[in-house]
């Protein structure tokens, strides 16, 4: 049987690929305008699912210029109540700014393919494939910012004894009382939600202005500017169990909520995604089973620990190559070679150039928190 060429744009049964010389090794075997097609998939795929960037500053970075990135922050300037003499040029504001750098790293995967399979399956295979590396890709670039983001300094545990905290101390859930640790201060106690929204009100942190306007509709509210938290769906009870919580059925206007979206808790909107992942027991373990015995444990009876990122506008970075090679499809089909001579394998993968950083560690912060145990 022959294997029949594969078209872009058509799902003309298997999705087999031909061996199309030419088109040089950018793509594989794939023509600039299949390789476009592809992308595009890509791209609105990655676009809605993505959680972790959604409120980073974007930049690209241009093909041939290296990979090195930088980013500038500018500082305010301090309020100067000193009266002007007459006649007396008065001393003058200094623009300080501090640069931050990254460096672009490459990534990527693919998957092999057969010319049993490519010939004898009924499903358009390089289509199935590319969709899934589409999610993948997304899911790869949330877990590199996530944990791009959570090395934040600005970092607040859950019911920590003395103000140094720690993972070890952590034996409250979202809405416990803390003592946490800010940059150039000690330790104090409050309710953790509003310690993390005086810590960034006190840096002049910008709130984000995703503002959710009143409207006529019955038991709605409307959502004013505020500051987003990104957690886990185990984090879910908690949040809701909170005074003032809002449910997102609430919101004024419900097509502006986010993909994810769970509620908001005064300033705060919380999204949920599993990819905010909870440390693994060999990598940090919370206090020891709490005496009321209400929190998730690990299996070594230690509170298991989780991490919410609160978000402020301009706090964290991401960046990708500009233009459509912000991820290169490749396919190969199975073609014979030295290494393959009866061309029964091929492949079909993808890479991309990416990075996330913390812009400005005021302007964020990271709570350490265990979930209370409601099962699961």
């Amino acid at each position: 049987m022959a294997v029949q060429p594969y078209q872009a744009g058509t799902n003309g049964g298997t999705g087999v690929l031909s061996s199309t010389s030419g088109y040089g090794a950018k793509y594989g075997e794939l023509s600039a305008a299949d390789a476009f097609t592809i992308q595009k998939k890509f791209l609105a795929i990655s676009k809605q699912l993505i959680t972790m960037a959604r409120f980073a500053q974007k930049d690209t970075k241009p093909l041939n210029e290296g990979r090195d990135i930088r980013f500038r922050r500018y500082e305010r300037f301090a309020v100067n109540t000193t009266e002007i003499s007459e006649g007396v040029t008065p001393t003058s504001d200094s623009l300080q700014q501090t640069t931050i750098k990254a460096t672009l790293a490459q990534y990527g995967a693919w998957v092999p393919v057969t010319d049993v399979m490519l010939a004898l399956s009924t499903d358009p295979i390089v289509a199935q494939i590319t969709e899934r590396q589409a999610i993948q890709m997304a899911e790869q670039m949330d877990t590199l910012a996530y944990n791009k983001f959570k090395a934040t300094s600005s970092v607040f545990y859950a019911d920590a004894s003395d103000f140094d905290g720690g993972f070890s101390e952590v034996q409250a859930a979202l809405g416990g009382n803390i003592v946490y640790k800010a940059p150039g201060e000690s330790g104090t106690d409050a309710k953790i939600l509003s310690a993390v929204v005086r810590f960034l009100e006190k840096n002049n942190a910008p709130k984000i202005s995703q503002v959710i306007k009143p409207t006529s509709g019955y038991n709605t509210e409307p959502v004013a500017e505020g500051y987003f938290a990104i957690t886990h769906p185990d984090a879910r009870a908690d949040i809701e169990a909170m005074p003032g919580f809002t449910p997102i059925e609430k919101y004024a206007s419900y097509g502006a909520v986010m993909a994810g979206e769970i509620g908001k808790v005064g300033l705060i909107r919380f999204i949920a995604t599993t990819l905010a992942t909870p440390y693994e027991q060999s990598e940090q373990t919370g206090h020891a089973q709490p005496s009321n015995g209400a929190l998730r444990l690990n299996a070594d009876n230690n509170v298991k620990v989780y991490t919410t990122l609160v978000f402020s506008q301009d706090a964290v970075g991401c960046v990708s190559l500009s233009g459509q090679d912000s991820v290169v499809p490749k396919v190969i089909s199975p073609t014979p070679s030295s290494e393959d001579p009866l061309g029964q394998r091929g492949a079909v993968g993808y890479s991309y150039h990416y990075t996330c950083l913390v812009l400005n560690d005021n302007n964020m912060a990271r709570i350490h928190h265990g979930v209370t145990n409601v099962g699961g």
